[in-house]
């Protein structure tokens, strides 16, 4: 196993650092360091951490003051600030100066944080198996994309990695010293969007005390990543587009126009195009945004990567020291690669990690594997005892052990089930009904 990544983190709310312990918790591959009181500097000379997590706003002291000090002594690993929106100011001017390498809004989710910090452990790209070609592929438009500074829309299903892959862009990319800023939009309702994604003037609002800068702003000269983009609301889309199109924002409450420069990779679940036909989404913005997509495929359609995945997991959650290699009971790998990982990667990740918890020897039986395989399985198992395959009159995919028609009766001719219960992508069994007698 890999030596544990030593993180600090510094905040002066107790809530917030059992917070962090708790996302970080797992000691094989964490080692977490807390301070709740910061007296001074003088703590500063004998840090030894990969990764240090600072709040803004402390008593007597910011957080961008502390991390000022760190780069000062020499410090080079990573710096995070984490703060509400309303500190932006004070937190470009930190981005410029290179006092802080990333920026995280302090209603960051558990899987966001741990994200960020697991990318710090190396600047490659997420390894893959030999016989897996579409990663590779996805990864060769990232590469061509990360060197023009265009906008990206990445589309992929829950847990695919989408933010993996932005992430990796950005630090690819020309903007690599710049912030990397990221805003979840369904968070965003339409009567708080204008103030958090392009700031606001004092007096804009009532409790508008001060200037303060948005999202967009904060990520000038680096990358703004606009995470479930098709959930912006309607009557907010206009004002992205102007954005986008002329390269400047203006706060809530001012008529002053703020020049940035600032690139946009926009990501989200369903497909940008789809929300455009649905009367969802702004057509001019699509163009605006979608001018180099990239798709992810679902796991499902990349099985030749799920052992190398398996054993990758595996490994890396294994926290018994003296087990060696995981082996698997007979027919349980073939049972892995088989099933259809709706939750994709981070199912994967999941189940490995959930594995290695609840062994108690270095063996997979069928027994051990999560409720949610089981009974996928034995619905495979019934559909197969219910209608015997007749290959002289029915037609299967790719050789799988449950015909088409099979499948769609079992799921009420819903299509999208049988796909899914097939393993294939919706698209691979239209074709293949259109081919069908």
């Amino acid at each position: 196993m890999s030596k544990p990544m030593k993180i600090l983190c510094i905040d002066d709310e107790a809530m917030m650092l059992n917070a962090y312990k708790r996302v970080f918790r797992d000691e094989s591959l964490y080692s977490v360091s807390i301070i709740e009181q910061v007296v001074g500097y003088d703590f500063l000379e004998e840090l030894d951490f990969d990764v240090v997590i600072c709040d803004q706003r402390m008593p007597g002291m910011l957080g961008t003051e502390i991390l000022k000090h760190l780069s000062d002594l020499g410090f080079h690993g990573k710096k995070i600030i984490c703060s509400a929106y309303a500190d932006f100011d004070d937190i470009m001017n930190a981005f410029n100066e290179g006092t802080i390498d990333y920026f995280l809004n302090k209603t960051w989710s558990n899987q966001e944080i741990r994200s960020l910090v697991n990318s710090f452990n190396t600047d490659e790209k997420p390894k893959s198996t030999q016989d897996n070609y579409s990663i590779e592929d996805v990864y060769l438009l990232a590469d061509k994309a990360a060197c023009a500074d265009i906008a990206i829309n990445i589309q992929g299903e829950t847990g695919t990695g989408k933010e993996v892959l932005t992430r990796y862009i950005h630090q690819q990319s020309n903007r690599r010293d710049g912030p990397y800023v990221t805003v979840n939009c369904a968070t965003l309702t339409a009567s708080l969007f204008e103030s958090l994604m392009f700031g606001h003037k004092k007096g804009a609002f009532t409790g508008a005390t001060q200037d303060h800068i948005g999202f967009y702003e904060a990520a000038n000269g680096g990358t703004l990543f606009l995470d479930e983009v098709v959930d912006i609301p309607p009557e907010s889309q206009a004002k992205i587009l102007r954005a986008l199109q002329e390269n400047v924002i203006t706060r809530l409450g001012d008529n002053k126009d703020i020049k940035v420069d600032v690139r946009v990779i926009s990501a989200s679940a369903k497909s940008i195009l789809d929300a455009v036909s649905d009367g969802e989404f702004r057509e001019d913005l699509m163009y605006r945004l979608n001018v180099f997509p990239i798709k992810i495929p679902p796991l499902r359609d990349r099985r030749g990567e799920i052992k190398g995945l398996l054993s990758h997991y595996l490994a890396k959650f294994n926290y018994h020291d003296d087990w060696g290699e995981i082996i698997y009971e007979d027919g349980v790998e073939d049972l892995l690669t088989k099933y259809n990982w709706p939750g994709n990667i981070r199912e994967l990740e999941n189940t490995c990690n959930y594995l290695n918890v609840s062994l108690n020897q270095p063996l997979i039986r069928r027994a051990d594997l999560p409720a949610s395989i089981l009974n996928w399985s034995e619905k495979r198992v019934e559909v197969e005892q219910k209608a015997p395959l007749e290959s002289s009159k029915k037609e299967s995919l790719e050789g799988g052990e449950i015909t088409i028609e099979q499948a769609l009766e079992q799921c009420g001719n819903n299509k999208s089930k049988a796909a899914k219960l097939l393993g294939v992508s919706r698209m691979t069994l239209w074709r293949q009904l259109k081919k069908m007698p």
